[in-house]
C-alpha cells in the first residue's frame, strides 16, 4: 500500500480511535450534554482527563467572557469546563481536540439552532474557513428547512433588498452559486442541526 493511500485511510478514522493514537477527541453526549474522550483506542470519562488538559481547557473558558456569562449559574467549575468542552467540541470527527498539547479550533458543532455557543468568543461556525455569523447561521437554518427568499426576511425582520445583499454576500464568501449548493456545503461541514 502506498504512503499517500495509508495516510489518506488513515485520516478517515475518528481521532483517538488507534491504539497508537495519542491525540484527542471528544465525544458529546446529547441525552445528558456530557463529554466522554478518546485516546490510544480508549473510552474513558471527562472527570479522568488528565489535570494538565482539564487546565487547558479550563483557561480557554475563563478567556471567554461570554461563555462563562452563560454558564455561571452552573455550581462546579468542573461541570462548567465539561459544558463548555461539550459545546466547543461535541462533534466526533477525525480532526483531533487536543493534539501535541494543543486545543484545536472549534468544531462546527451545535447542540440546537439556538445554541448558546454561538455568541462565545473561542466559538467558530465556519465554511470552507470562514466564520459564520449569526445571521449567516440563521439564513443557513432557512434555507435548510426550504423557507422562501421573503420569509426568511421575515425572520430576520429585514427588507427584501437587505436580505439579498445578506444572501449574495453568503454566496460569496462560501463560494456558492446557488441556495440548494449553499444547503448542501452546510450540511457536508456539519454547519446545520440534524
Amino acid at each position: 500500500m502506498s504512503k499517500t493511500i495509508e495516510k489518506n485511510a488513515a485520516e478517515q478514522f475518528m481521532a483517538g480511535v488507534s491504539p497508537k493514537d495519542s491525540n484527542i477527541e471528544f465525544i458529546g453526549v446529547k441525552s445528558t450534554k456530557t463529554v466522554l474522550w478518546l485516546q490510544n483506542g480508549k473510552t474513558k470519562y471527562f472527570k479522568d482527563l488528565p489535570p494538565h488538559l482539564f487546565e487547558l481547557l479550563q483557561n480557554s473558558f475563563l478567556k471567554d467572557p461570554q461563555a462563562m456569562n452563560d454558564l455561571q449559574n452552573v455550581e462546579t467549575m468542573e461541570r462548567k469546563v465539561e459544558l463548555y468542552t461539550y459545546y466547543m467540541y461535541g462533534d466526533l470527527d477525525s480532526i483531533p481536540d487536543i493534539s501535541k498539547g494543543r486545543l484545536s479550533p472549534s468544531e462546527n458543532f451545535r447542540d440546537n439552532k439556538n445554541c448558546i455557543s454561538q455568541h462565545w468568543a473561542s466559538k467558530e461556525i465556519t465554511i470552507d474557513g470562514v466564520r459564520m455569523n449569526n445571521r449567516d447561521i440563521t439564513i443557513l437554518d432557512s434555507i435548510s428547512q426550504d423557507f422562501p427568499d421573503k420569509a426568511i426576511a421575515n425572520i430576520l425582520g429585514i427588507s427584501m433588498s437587505t436580505f439579498n445583499w445578506h444572501k449574495q454576500n453568503l454566496l460569496h464568501k462560501t463560494n456558492c452559486a446557488t441556495k440548494v449548493a449553499l444547503a448542501i456545503k452546510a450540511q457536508n461541514q456539519k454547519v446545520l442541526v440534524a
